[in-house]
């Protein structure tokens, strides 16, 4: 049995920079992985054909699922894949944003990729994963990048200011349907007759509406165009927003569709990001501390 752990991402922000005519939204985001919360894959190989996929949390589709999907879609590109049973132990909270699906779905395709006697490149791999969701390519890189597109344009780009910064993740007990997100978020654009409009977030020409760390100002955008449709059907993360900053946080803001909430405290503020954690972790939430 081999033992896969699948990490999560944070959105760094999130720009809706248009809609395509097949309905996907096209994205300008900095994602940024984390190796906390993570899910984990128990996998038997099983001498027959097909996958087979066991999960003890409630919700989970058994039949249809990004472990499925993601075998499948592999199955299509190269023929005799190996049986598969499994178990898939959820650490990753769904509907928080953090690409739970997507990065078990890119786990799976690594581990089996690894095991062909043929291997695919990185670029066929990836075509394979965007089949199965438009976050799973960039879990196959698993290093900070703007993603642009429907996830499709993959530009790893850690912003060296960055380095050091305390991050501190909120996951609250919510669940926040990423297809409510944009139905209501296309709902307020069509109510005030705007059309998204493109945004760099991590250019140069960025840092003068970028976010100020202990007065260091760097090229890098939080905002969320999400963030005020979710917040008002879930008025308890803008609440969560609220007290980060009140705590020290010098930018917040939501991770991807929501629920989780993101906080960036300056280096000199390790105390604070210590005392926020502990602070906001109760029944209701999970709370991590990172170190980017």
């Amino acid at each position: 049995m081999s033992v896969v752990v699948a990490g999560c991402k944070v959105n760094l922000g999130l720009r809706i920079t248009g809609l395509r005519d097949n309905g996907y939204h096209e994205l300008d985001s900095l994602f940024w992985p984390l190796p906390r919360p993570c899910d984990r894959l128990h996998i038997n190989e099983t001498g027959t054909s097909g996958i087979v996929v066991h999960c003890d949390t409630p919700g989970i589709d058994l039949e249809r699922n990004t472990l499925t999907s993601a075998y499948g879609a592999l199955a299509e590109r190269v023929p005799n894949l190996p049986g598969l049973e499994v178990k898939l132990i959820k650490g990753i909270p769904a509907g928080a944003g953090l690409g739970g699906g997507s990065s078990d779905a890119a786990a799976l395709l690594h581990w089996l990729n690894k095991r062909l006697p043929a291997p695919l490149t990185d670029e066929e791999l990836a075509a394979v994963a965007l089949k199965v969701g438009a976050d799973t390519p960039f879990f196959l890189k698993n290093t900070p990048c703007r993603v642009r597109g429907i996830g499709e344009i993959i530009e790893p780009c850690g912003p060296d200011e960055l380095a050091g910064i305390r991050l501190v993740l909120v996951c609250p007990d919510i669940h926040a349907s990423t297809p409510q997100a944009y139905a209501d978020y296309d709902a307020a654009m069509q109510a005030s007759n705007t059309i998204p409009g493109h945004n760099c977030l991590t250019k140069p020409e960025s840092k003068a509406n970028g976010t100020s760390l202990s007065g260091v100002r760097i090229a890098l955008d939080l905002h969320n165009d999400l963030e005020a449709v979710v917040f008002s059907r879930h008025p308890q993360l803008a609440e969560i927003k609220a007290n980060l900053l009140r705590l020290g946080a010098c930018a917040v803001a939501m991770s991807g569709s929501g629920s989780s909430i993101v906080a960036l405290f300056a280096r000199e503020y390790h105390v604070e990001s210590q005392a926020a954690a502990a602070m906001l972790q109760g029944e209701n939430r999970r709370v991590y501390v990172h170190v980017l």
